[in-house]
């Protein structure tokens, strides 16, 4: 029997209530699955289109930076405070594959949601709003199919919220060198 009190005790009351079953629907299952990946890659691809159209070329530094950090973050945290994986710690199957490695934090939650930080301190409302909300969707899906617990999910918005402000800082960083060196209409100083 898996031993828990106080906030583990949280954790597992929350994941039995949000977490899927083989005996679900089906349907159910098969957009679970595909909702435990694909918001990420949207995303992604979000980020893609937004740099390109902009030719937002401090942002991709800074986000490069960003998601770094924070798999930084993953790896001390998979070196030093190793968490079963709810499946690899008795609580039902997983409804797809995953190793049984540390399950803290979600690197897909995470990239979503360092994303949405970034687009928070640039005050891109809309871009910030979609992603986050993928993020929230791709966060429900991966409990749901049994491979990270709520805490998880918890430590990849905190991640992101560092890692995300690192990013953003690095973009106000070297920002002003190149905007002051190439003022439109005047020769460089």
């Amino acid at each position: 029997m898996y031993e828990a009190s106080g906030l583990e005790a949280f954790n597992i009351a929350v994941f039995e209530f949000l977490r899927g079953s083989p005996g679900d629907a089906k349907i159910l299952i098969g957009v679970a699955r595909q909702l435990a990946e694909v918001p990420a890659i949207i995303a992604g691809a979000v980020l893609l289109w937004y740099l390109v159209s902009r030719r937002d070329y401090a942002m991709a530094l800074g986000t490069a930076i960003a998601i770094g950090a924070s798999k930084l973050i993953e790896a001390y945290v998979n070196a030093h405070a190793f968490h079963a994986r709810p499946f690899a710690a008795g609580f039902g199957p997983a409804l797809v594959y995953h190793a049984a490695n540390n399950s803290m934090p979600s690197s897909h939650a995470t990239f979503a949601w360092t994303l949405a930080v970034i687009f928070l301190w640039k005050r891109e409302w809309r871009y910030a709003g979609i992603v986050a909300l993928l993020g929230l969707v791709v966060a429900w899906a991966r409990i749901f199919v049994g491979i990270h617990w709520p805490l998880d999910m918890v430590g990849s918005a905190l991640s992101a919220a560092a890692c995300g402000s690192l990013g953003y800082g690095v973009q106000r960083a070297v920002r002003p060198a190149r905007q002051t060196s190439h003022r439109v209409g005047q020769p460089p100083k």
